[in-house]
């Protein structure tokens, strides 16, 4: 698909957007059809369907499970073809390539720069005369300050590749997949591009260098990919292109913006989306699995019933919003919320993360850093740094590992508001507060994190059992992915 149509595709969603109101809004579509074969099906039971249709075959993405990209005569053609192939049988799925509109997830309140600002790592009254609300950091690099070999995936609007602070931990020039066919290079594209920096720099910003902020996981390294305004297409080949990249961790500081969540039923995350996340989380890391953060949405609303949220997919992990004296109400709920992170709430007055910014004139301000970040967009990095430094300490950890250390060693903050069940969850602040120090001790010393209930069905898992050096438990068993 020539760039132009692309880019004029992209144009016509969000005019769309903007014109019809936000229930009304209908995906732009393009020519191209992604299609999984069902498990019986061979390629040339589909040959006949694609003939009739005047489809041709673009390209195979994968060939076990076969997954092929088709390309009609026309967008209205590439609807009616996917329709067919879902009635045929033959197909696990088959979605035409759409533009939705996205969001990204921040909020920007200036405030002094640098470590001794970073109350989410260590609040030490800087923010008010108040300690504690921060993830204990200083004393989780104890243990470790991670490792080059842990590499955290930063799907967002591009990452500044020579930010004196990011490049010694990027790990590659990663991809743009807001273009077709995706560009080589996931540097931001134009001055607004400023999102994805930050976010980068919260989780693995290098620390002890002398200069700026440190990142949570400050030895990790940083795989950046380019999503912001691409289609449902492009965000599931990133997510297969950060797999085979060797990405252990993937951060995602965005999701849907409220006029596709409003359809219900997570229907903007269809079937090609999901299928690239609940593969990269079950088949990743050589089958140990990816951990995938969402941060949920920035508005105090439930993401997971009949709106629900990107967030709310079982094989990710939603991260919420606590504030410095760990009071939680800022973000998004629901019973498919599993942590939260210290950030500055959406509508609150109070100072934002310190994180890496666009150097120069092409940052928020100018300068090379910015204090005034904070929501969901700092919360989820946070989680994702700190999985970053569970797997630096313990490569071998599992996706289904490192969920039950970061819930159960997460701090029960809030009680009053938060009302925790006899498992330790909350709907309104999921497990706790995600603490980098208890998750980092209990892998180190080989100590029980709290059990949930055995038949508590919040969320449950089905990923493998525990490796033998830990003996935390699984929740109940599920069989929906």
């Amino acid at each position: 698909m020539p760039r132009l149509t692309w880019a004029l595709a992209l144009a016509t969603a969000c005019a769309t957007a903007s014109g019809t109101g936000f229930d009304d809004v209908v995906p732009a579509a393009t020519d191209r059809v992604i299609v999984r074969l069902a498990p019986h099906a061979t390629w040339s039971d589909l040959e006949p369907d694609l003939r009739n249709a005047n489809a041709r075959l673009d390209a195979i993405l994968t060939p076990a499970p076969l997954r092929v990209l088709v390309r009609a005569a026309s967008p209205a053609d590439g609807v009616r073809l996917a329709d067919a192939l879902e009635a045929s049988g033959r197909v696990a799925y088959a979605v035409p390539e759409t533009f939705r509109p996205m969001e990204l997830r921040g909020r920007h309140v200036p405030n002094d720069p640098l470590f001794a600002a970073q109350w989410a790592l260590d609040n030490t009254g800087q923010v008010e005369p108040t300690t504690g609300g921060d993830i204990d950091a200083p004393q989780g690099w104890g243990y470790t300050l991670g490792s080059p070999t842990v590499t955290i995936a930063v799907l967002d609007d591009g990452v500044q590749l020579d930010h004196p602070d990011l490049e010694p931990n990027i790990a590659s020039a990663g991809r743009d997949f807001t273009v077709y066919p995706p560009a080589e290079g996931a540097q931001p594209r134009v001055a607004a591009d400023r999102h994805g920096t930050s976010v980068a720099g919260i989780a693995a910003a290098r620390g002890d260098n002398g200069r700026g902020v440190s990142g949570i996981c400050p030895r990790c390294r940083i795989l950046p990919i380019r999503v912001h305004g691409s289609s449902n297409l492009g965000i599931a080949e990133a997510f297969r292109y950060a797999v085979a990249q060797g990405a252990d961790v993937i951060t995602n500081s965005w999701g849907y913006a409220p006029s596709v969540r409003a359809r219900g039923k997570a229907a903007q995350v269809d079937a090609a989306v999901r299928d690239a996340i609940d593969s990269a989380a079950r088949e990743g890391r050589g089958g140990r699995g990816v951990l995938i953060v969402f941060g949920m949405t920035n508005e105090a609303v439930d993401n997971c019933g009949a709106h629900a949220d990107i967030s709310a997919l079982e094989s990710v992990v939603a991260v919420g919003v606590s504030d410095h004296g760990d009071r939680i109400g800022g973000s998004g709920f629901g019973a498919c919320m599993d942590l939260v992170a210290p950030a500055k709430p959406e509508r609150l007055a109070t100072p934002g993360n310190v994180t890496t910014d666009r150097t120069g004139l092409d940052g928020h301000l100018d300068g090379d850093y910015f204090e005034g970040f904070g929501g969901t967009s700092a919360a989820a990095p946070l989680v994702a740094g700190v999985a970053g430094l569970l797997l630096s300490l313990h490569p071998d950890l599992t996706r289904a590992d490192l969920v039950r250390i970061l819930e159960h060693t997460a701090d029960k903050i809030d009680p009053a508001h938060a009302d925790y069940d006899a498992a330790g969850f909350s709907t309104r602040a999921g497990f706790g507060r995600v603490n980098a120090a208890r998750a980092l001790e209990a892998v180190a010393e080989d100590r029980r994190a709290a059990e949930p209930s055995p038949d508590y069905p919040h969320r449950a898992r089905t990923e493998g059992a525990p490796v033998a050096a830990l003996t935390v438990v699984e929740r109940a068993d599920d069989d929906s992915r």
